[in-house]
């Protein structure tokens, strides 16, 4: 494990949270607003880095709004099916994108441990809490216990969001992949994913 990944690990400051949402909300909102012909978009959907936002959990609302917004937008123009298809696609790409380039920031190494480490600072970006219960040596159910995101998300939403959240993990941890299965927004107390991990990165 990094020096890096085990500080961050400990505590993230302020500054870095504000600076990685924007990030991330930069660019989930382009990659969804690319899809859109013309680029259009709902006339309310401004980025949220532009609002300037008094605090973090206004940042995260913000983005979040965003994307619950620019998802229905997709559906109107594609239909539920394409829309739901097009959009994780695209953001498992992004997501993965993402997860390489946190892997090298970080220093995250070629074992599990280290790719929940930096999930975990991840997640807190975003004001997700998680924890997981492991199957076996090489697969394991990851619980999100809490998460800022789902009181402004829909099921769409979560449907389509989750696919960067997927492609992260594997970005960090290649041979990685999880899978979402269940979402707060859909009723459920408790979203689940399931993780596989190549039987060799998972005896390291």
């Amino acid at each position: 494990m990094g020096l890096k990944l085990r500080m961050l690990s400990w505590w993230t400051p302020n500054y870095i949270i504000r600076r990685e949402l924007e990030y991330v909300a930069d660019h989930t909102t382009g990659a969804i607003e690319s899809l859109l012909s013309n680029c259009k978009k709902p006339e309310d959907a401004n980025n949220p880095k532009k609002q300037n936002p008094s605090s973090i959990e206004a940042q995260r609302a913000n983005m979040a709004q965003t994307h619950t917004k620019l998802v229905k937008a997709l559906e109107v123009e594609f239909g539920h099916e394409k829309a739901v298809s097009l959009g994780r696609e695209t953001l498992f790409s992004l997501g993965e994108d993402l997860g390489k380039l946190t892997r090298s920031r970080l220093g995250v190494g070629d074992n599990p441990k280290d790719m929940i480490e930096a999930a975990k600072i991840l997640y807190r970006i975003f004001g997700i809490e998680f924890h997981l219960e492991w199957l076996d040596e090489s697969s394991a159910t990851l619980i999100i216990d809490r998460c800022s995101l789902a009181e402004h998300y829909s099921p769409l939403t979560c449907e389509v969001l989750s696919a960067t959240d997927e492609g992260i993990i594997q970005g960090l941890l290649p041979n990685s992949k999880m899978q979402f299965k269940e979402y707060i927004t859909s009723g459920c107390k408790t979203c689940k994913a399931s993780i596989h991990f190549d039987q060799q990165v998972a005896n390291k």
